[in-house]
């Protein structure tokens, strides 16, 4: 039986604190962060087609966009109260956990694997509908690059 995927691919500029660190990574750093998201089906859709890239991107893009330009921070890093002169967006609280690449790739599955199970429907910019069925296709995988050489999986 054949297994078609398909991948989509995000690209952001992310900042984390690593409180459990014992080095410089402790103090606020950045990434440029590529996020892979990777979809499977049994079999191709009406449109001969795993999913709409855009559809999927519609779908996750709004949880990815989060990291964008904002500073991740565990919830109890002593160095977050010191976080409060920025705006709200601009900082992504995890709690209890530090925000390593790792956890990140985590959080973004597990949106990802709800959105998929439940389904999505949205329009892009002009107004043309997207739509994901619930349970048409499975995550396979979401891989978070930290660097060009280092990134992090969690796979289903």
């Amino acid at each position: 039986m054949a297994v078609f995927r398909v991948c989509r691919r995000f690209v952001v500029e992310s900042g984390h604190m690593l409180s459990k660190h014992p080095a410089a990574c402790r103090f606020p750093h950045g990434h440029t962060r590529t996020i892979e998201v990777v979809v499977a089906a049994d079999s191709l859709d009406a449109n001969d087609m795993v999913i709409e890239f855009k559809a999927l991107k519609l779908a996750l893009e709004p949880e990815i966009e989060r990291y964008d330009h904002a500073m991740a921070v565990n919830s109890d890093d002593p160095f977050l109260a010191s976080l409060g002169a920025y705006p709200e967006h601009a900082v992504v609280v995890v709690p209890g956990q530090d925000p390593t690449t790792e956890v990140l790739a985590k959080r973004l599955y597990d949106f990802a694997a709800e959105v998929l199970a439940s389904g999505f429907e949205g329009r892009d910019a002009s107004g043309v509908p997207y739509r994901i069925p619930a349970g048409r296709v499975r995550l396979e995988r979401v891989r978070v690059w930290e660097t060009p050489s280092s990134w992090a999986e969690v796979e289903g």
